[in-house]
């Protein structure tokens, strides 16, 4: 599982500026695009002055959507709540410039791969914001949560199921989770069947805590809409949440049972604030951060003189997926459908040479976005695999592809029957949001089109955000390919999102050989860090190959800082946090 503020999360790639930059017309092989830029990573950005007392920060989160207010680690999903909850988490493991877990911040860790398991000691200030101890007993409640036979969230995966126990605490065997071993109030151990290298991400690990002495009473299957989780979730981080204005709004205040002490900003507003409205909202100085910022705004932000620009590399993908079976909820497990309509790799391959990448990526993104050549991000230095060059456009491989498949226009009217001569139409899902939602999902359409098929939005339009997750979660059958992105969080194991029992595999996509290089990934062979190397880059090019998702562009991350804040740091494995921030005028600077 990966750790929280970067968990996996369905984001919808609604970031895309589109302008003709591959008309249907094009027939030919694209030459490969120069993915460099003069866009450089900038981590910490730092302004001169000295920090006032009393300011409150203000952070806008980019979306034209609601959030779901969904404020529990067990069954949170959506981005928007994550990142409401990062700020009322400790992020109480530390992870260094690699994102493997260390010891520090609220948690002393300990592995021991010889004895598979690891050891836990929690700080002995950390405090939930009503006074009361985080204890060994709270990371013992998520456990029992999520293995909970009413249990209906998505956390319960494999790296979970490794836990000793757990599963037969799950199907009612027994009544405790024999793994999990209570040391004292401060201290536990976790004991696992296998140690695999993700545990050293955290894998298999409660990322944060659990309120286990409010939680204990309530009813697993009333959780997730109790008051605890909808209007006062409490919180072990520096802030806790105070006020909720239900899909608009979250003010924050200082938890005073902090482990570290008081936060230098005693308050934040942290706001949906829609992406047609930023720009203007930072000129004139409403806001002092930014949150999912669309990167077709990065010229209009830099531009201002009020704010700085950080740009990072993004632990996160945009993809294009395929509808290939369906999720078993009585297996808890995906299954593959060979008659689903998306079933033949032609065809998906197909799809995947007409779409250009590369134009969208270097010419309209300003090196904020460059074409994704496979399903393991840069950052993950140890596992990228530089050879694989992925899907690049050339029209006629498409075309090529689709005849052999069987898929040929019978009638002459320019668009493709299925094999039976039939008439074939792909229902494709997009989600709306800002202005350019709309061209990049004709953009797909269009070029689907130029080799033969006949492609239309489901439900005729473009889809809400949190509708588009419902649907896409719940296996409509109106969806036969979706666009969305995934942040991978900082784990590099592929098996959360694309296991057999992973319920963020939204293509379905199982298979006996997919199942071999995952154990591989999750050997106890893989601890070494070549053999694990060599198992990630099969995993990418055996996804590659069959493409049940097609990687569309790795992106940079941009957040806009206004001028009062002293200092922003996203340097992977740094100390700074939220918690450090300070302020140097009583309002943003205009």
């Amino acid at each position: 599982m990966k750790k929280l503020s970067k968990f996996v999360a369905l984001f919808l790639a609604t970031s895309f500026l589109f302008s003709a930059c591959s008309g249907g017309g094009n027939s030919g092989k694209k030459e490969e695009t120069k993915k460099e830029s003069g866009v450089q990573d900038k981590l910490v950005i730092e302004n001169p002055g000295t920090p006032v007392d009393g300011a409150t920060l203000k952070i806008a989160y980019i979306s034209d959507s609601p959030f779901t207010g969904i404020f529990h680690q067990a069954f949170a999903t959506g981005n928007p709540d994550l990142e409401v909850m990062s700020y009322s988490t400790s992020g109480t493991f530390k992870m260094d410039e690699n994102y493997r877990y260390v010891s520090g911040n609220a948690a002393q860790i300990e592995f021991k791969p010889e004895e598979k398991k690891v050891i836990i000691t929690i700080h002995e200030k950390y405090t939930w914001n009503d006074g009361t101890p985080v204890t060994s007993a709270d990371f013992l409640e998520f456990y029992k949560i999520i293995a909970h036979k009413d249990y209906t969230g998505v956390r319960f995966d494999d790296d979970y199921r490794n836990v000793v126990g757990i599963e037969e605490y799950n199907k009612g065997e027994s009544k405790e989770i024999s793994g999990f071993k209570t040391l004292s109030d401060k201290k536990f151990e976790i004991h696992f069947k296998k140690f695999n290298p993700g545990i050293l991400w955290g894998g298999g690990i409660p990322f944060e805590p659990v309120p286990s002495h409010k939680l204990k009473d309530i009813p697993v299957k009333e959780q997730e809409a109790h008051d605890i989780t909808r209007k006062n979730p409490l919180s072990p981080g520096p802030y806790y949440i105070k006020e909720i204005v239900p899909g608009q709004q979250v003010v924050f205040e200082a938890n005073p049972y902090y482990y570290k002490g008081q936060p230098k900003v005693k308050n934040v507003i942290w706001k949906i604030v829609p992406s047609a409205q930023i720009v203007a909202a930072l000129q004139s100085g409403e806001y002092d951060l930014t949150v999912s910022l669309n990167a077709d705004l990065y010229s209009k932000v830099k531009a201002l003189k009020n704010i700085q620009v950080g740009v990072q590399d993004d632990l996160s993908y945009t993809y294009i997926g395929f509808k290939l079976g369906k999720w078993d909820n009585e297996k808890k497990e995906n299954v593959m459908d060979p008659n689903a309509k998306m079933a033949d790799v032609k065809l998906r391959q197909a799809m995947a040479y007409a779409v250009d990448n590369d134009s969208v990526g270097t010419k309209f993104y300003e090196g904020l976005r460059r074409n994704a050549t496979q399903l393991m991000i840069p950052a993950f230095k140890e596992y990228y695999d530089d050879s694989l060059k992925g899907y690049t456009l050339d029209i006629e491989k498409a075309k090529k592809l689709l005849d052999e498949a069987g898929y040929k226009d019978t009638n002459g009217d320019g668009i493709r029957e299925d094999k039976n001569g039939k008439p074939f139409k792909i229902k494709f899902a997009s989600m709306s949001g800002g202005a350019i939602a709309e061209p990049i999902a004709q953009y797909y359409m269009q070029q689907w089109k130029s080799i033969g098929l006949d492609v239309e939005l489901t439900t005729g339009r473009l889809i809400e955000f949190n509708s588009f997750y419902e649907k896409v979660q719940a296996d409509d059958p109106e969806i036969d390919v979706y666009q969305a992105a995934w942040g991978t969080g900082s784990n590099p194991n592929p098996t959360g999102l694309y296991g057999r029992k992973a319920q963020f595999n939204f293509s379905r996509f199982t298979t006996p050989e997919l199942d071999a290089i995952l154990d591989k990934i999750n050997s106890v062979e893989a601890v070494d860090k070549d053999f694990r190397s060599k198992a990630y880059k099969e995993f990418a090019n055996y996804m590659f190959e069959n493409v049940p998702v097609v990687p569309t562009l790795f992106r940079k991350g941009i957040v806009a800082v206004n001028n009062r804040v002293k200092k922003w740091d996203t340097t992977p494995g740094t100390s700074f946090s939220i918690f450090d921030v300070e302020l140097t005028a009583p309002e943003p600077i205009k």
